[in-house]
């Protein structure tokens, strides 16, 4: 018996239950009655042995695929309501991941059907993750679309992060797509300390789809291999691999001995797609994100503060930090990328600020070196790195010369006077005179820590906060150790 039974199934098609939403009353029960998923009749070719466990699992998943149309004549309320909300998903992008999802349905077993039963039964899961994908989604989308890819790669992300950019696993993975550093490298996303592209969702997208389509080519074009190599590595599927073949014993992905997570990994994606072939007949909620156009990347063509920026923009700075989460300090790279993402309503506004404001787009202090100073010291004291202070300063090594002055690249903060006389919007938060730091919409332990020069594990030791912990806007974090002056702290979360 093979280790994996397997039953092939033709694709469902949402269009099916929509049109019959659209109907009358009257209609619609007669179409009730009469509507049969003729599609979901079993594949004899498929791949697997007609034993009784796949035919369980054959005759499970045909009912689960039917549509769930009640007998009882609706009312005209609810008919309103399903046509609202039927016609919101049509125009949404997710319509459009339904409709390109291409190889989902070749594969059913108990392992996805398990995974399926989870989406199901946490239907407001898929809204939190829609709502963080919200601004880029549609972006992903038409770039899966452009390169012909199948629409189950937009689903990747939700099992990898969860649509979070900054999201970072316990091995250092991150960003939307859960790169390591060394593959994030050599598909040349940048990472220093000003910049790392893994967090970049649109640099990031373009990394993700160039190794996928690597990857695809390399195991002959199967993307369940595919997906498990991007998963646990190329090598570890290609040992695989030879170790089945050195034994006689089958390849496909469902036969090879691959790490626990991977063998999850894939029927979980799997069965995600399977919820979001037809997310609203399987009761799950999304946040209708238009399937059109919402964000602009705008060259701002040299190092620019990022809270400058959101004035420049008219937006809150916590909004071009959440759209930017690429750039892990108060401004872009001093030699690029000046990419900056806005809302498409907001970047003509950009545009022609900045080209009102010149080169003043960077706020600096003047240290004079005292005796004893090091860099190491001053870089510490005002929040940044040596590196910084070499490269702003132009010196080499670590000599400095007390008497002389050092340029301390800093934020704009609430009250700082603006070139050409701008009036500054609330600025990005500074921790106050006894280090406590206020949670705003957004925030994560990983950029609150990275902003101040701290560790997560310091962050979570000092506030009592699990690894796990989710932050609350208002929540007020300690920025110092225990001993010092600290404000009282309290506990929330989601």
């Amino acid at each position: 018996m093979e280790r994996y039974q397997l039953t092939t199934l033709h694709k469902p098609r949402f269009r099916r239950r929509r049109l019959v939403l659209l109907v009358s009353a009257t209609f619609f029960i007669n179409a009730c009655t009469n509507l049969q998923r003729h599609d979901s009749t079993p594949d004899t070719t498929g791949t697997t042995d007609t034993t009784a466990q796949a035919n369980r699992i054959h005759d499970n998943t045909a009912r689960r695929a039917a549509p769930r149309i009640s007998r009882e004549a609706p009312s005209p309320a609810v008919t309103v309501e399903l046509r609202e909300e039927e016609i919101a998903f049509q125009n949404s992008v997710w319509f459009r991941v339904s409709e390109g999802l291409e190889f989902y349905h070749l594969y059913f077993n108990d392992e996805i059907a398990e995974e399926l039963d989870w989406f199901k039964a946490n239907p407001e899961f898929m809204r939190h993750v829609s709502e963080r994908a919200a601004p880029f989604i549609y972006e992903i989308v038409m770039e899966i679309e452009r390169r012909k890819l199948p629409m189950e790669l937009a689903l990747l992300p939700v099992i990898e992060s969860a649509y979070m950019p900054a999201a970072r696993s316990g091995v250092d993975a991150a960003g939307l797509w859960q790169f390591m550093a060394p593959t994030a490298s050599s598909l040349g996303l940048d990472r220093n300390w000003w910049y790392d592209g893994r967090h970049d969702p649109i640099a990031s997208t373009h990394a993700a789809l160039d190794y996928l389509e690597r990857l695809y080519a390399q195991f002959d074009q199967d993307w369940l291999m595919a997906l498990a190599a991007y998963n646990a590595g190329q090598g570890t599927v290609s040992r695989a691999i030879r170790r089945n073949q050195s034994r006689d014993i089958r390849t496909d992905f469902w036969s090879l001995p691959l790490p626990r997570e991977t063998l999850r990994h894939v029927p979980r994606l799997l069965g995600l797609a399977y919820a979001m072939a037809d997310p609203l007949g399987n009761g799950l909620t999304l946040n209708m994100t238009p399937h059109s156009p919402w964000l602009a990347q705008v060259d701002a063509g040299s190092q620019i503060d990022l809270t400058l920026a959101a004035q420049l923009a008219g937006l809150e700075p916590e909004t071009i930090f959440e759209l930017n989460p690429g750039y892990l300090q108060w401004a872009t790279h001093p030699n690029g990328p000046h990419l900056i993402n806005l809302p498409i309503a907001a970047a003509a506004k950009f545009e022609t600020e900045l080209a009102d404001l010149g080169n003043a787009r960077i706020t600096w202090d003047r240290y004079v070196i005292k005796p004893g100073d090091t860099l190491g010291g001053i870089a510490k004291t005002h929040q940044t790195q040596v590196s910084v202070l070499q490269q702003t300063n132009n010196i080499r090594g670590s000599r400095i010369i007390a008497g002389e002055s050092l340029l301390i690249p800093r934020a704009y903060q609430a009250g700082d006077p603006l070139p050409n006389g701008l009036a500054m919007a609330a600025g990005e938060p500074t921790p106050d005179t006894v280090g406590v730091y206020t949670v705003r919409r957004g925030d994560n332990l990983w950029r609150i820590a990275n902003r101040y020069q701290l560790t997560v594990a310091e962050l979570q030791q000092w506030n009592n906060l699990t690894p796990d912990a989710l932050l609350m806007p208002g929540q007020q974090l300690v920025l110092k150790p225990p001993g010092q002056s600290q404000a009282s702290i309290f506990q929330g979360g989601f």
